[in-house]
Order: structure tokens, then sequence, then C-alpha cells
């Protein structure tokens, strides 16, 4: 694929090799990004040997489907495939009593922080909930078009259904989203005058 001192492809052209079945272009994009995902997934999971397999798991997803997806941000993708990956993970019940610690551990400093240090993971955990209560197939369309970073027309063909009933389910998915979001802002805000 490359000799020494060749600069590497970017994410694109080794996406198109490994939709034709080329071993070292994966391997070339697995080195790129493993280190990256594989922290993150930590750091979701903490949980070392689970974050590896997640990873894998998202790699092998990425090998065997880039030759029915059309992916434009490969980093992009991966990411979010993780970030999905540790989500169901967790939700599967694989929770450990460390994971249990943690959640009594961030729930203690929640009741007692104030509004400004209510950060970005106890708004993520809200979102994911409500995500996971959203009808089938707006949650299927919200997750392909916000996860895998699909664009409506590509979500349209792969469901085969039109580009607006894509751009109405995500629509009515936002809703549902931001009405918990805006509960959970109330509460946080009621809470912090008591």
């Amino acid at each position: 694929m490359h000799r020494p001192g060749d600069q590497l492809p970017d994410d694109n052209t080794l996406l198109r090799g490994i939709a034709q079945g080329d071993q070292r272009a994966f391997a070339v994009l697995f080195d790129r990004h493993w280190k990256v995902l594989y922290t993150k997934a930590v750091n979701l999971l903490e949980d070392p040997d689970a974050a590896q397999d997640v990873v894998q798991d998202c790699f092998i997803s990425l090998w065997e489907k880039s030759a029915h997806q059309h992916i434009e941000n490969v980093g992009g993708y991966l990411y979010q495939s993780v970030r999905y990956a540790c989500f169901m993970h967790l939700r599967s019940g694989a929770i450990s009593q460390k994971h249990l610690d943690h959640i009594n551990h961030r729930a203690v400093e929640i009741s007692t922080s104030t509004e400004q240090e209510f950060d970005a993971r106890e708004l993520q955990a809200v979102l994911d909930q409500s995500m996971d209560r959203l009808p089938e197939k707006c949650r299927e369309i919200f997750y392909l078009s916000r996860f895998e970073l699909l664009p409506n027309k590509k979500i349209a063909e792969q469901l085969q259904i039109s580009p607006k009933t894509v751009e109405n389910q995500i629509t009515k998915a936002l809703r549902i989203l931001r009405l918990s979001v805006d509960k959970l802002v109330s509460f946080v805000l009621l809470a912090d005058l008591f």
C-alpha cells in the first residue's frame, strides 16, 4: 500500500480499500484511530477489557459494512459507533459494582452542586434514556442520522421510505429529546432554590 517515506493515505482512501477487502488499509485505519477510541471507551466504561472489546467490535462492524454504507467522516463515524456501543454495553446490564459506586458518587455530587457544576455527563445520560424511549422506527432513523452521520436521502434509500418521512421522524425525535432536556433543566433550577 505504501513504502517508507510515502505519505499515508487519508481515511476516505483507506475506507475505499477496506470496502474492496484490503486488509492493509484496514490495519492502517485501525492504527490511526485505535488509541483515541480506546481511551474514550475506557473513560465511559471504566473497564479496559470491555473497552477493548467495544472498540474491536466497532472496527469489525466497519469492516463488514464498509462496502454497503456511505461514510463521509470515518473518524466521526467510529467515535459515534464506540460511544453508542458503550451506551448499549452499560444498558445491557453489564454494570459492575465499580460503575454503581461511580453513579452513586456522581448522584451525591449533583445533589450538592450548583447549576454551573452540572456537567455534560448527566445531560448525556438523560438524552440516552430519552432516546431509548423513542418509538423504534424513530429511534432507528435518529441513530442513523446522528450517530452514523448518514444524510437524510441515504437513510430514506436504506430504509425504503421517503426523505420527508425521515425528516419528520428526526424532527419528532428532537422534539421529544428537547422536552426531556427542558424537564431536566427545570428540575435542576428548582432544586437550587431549596
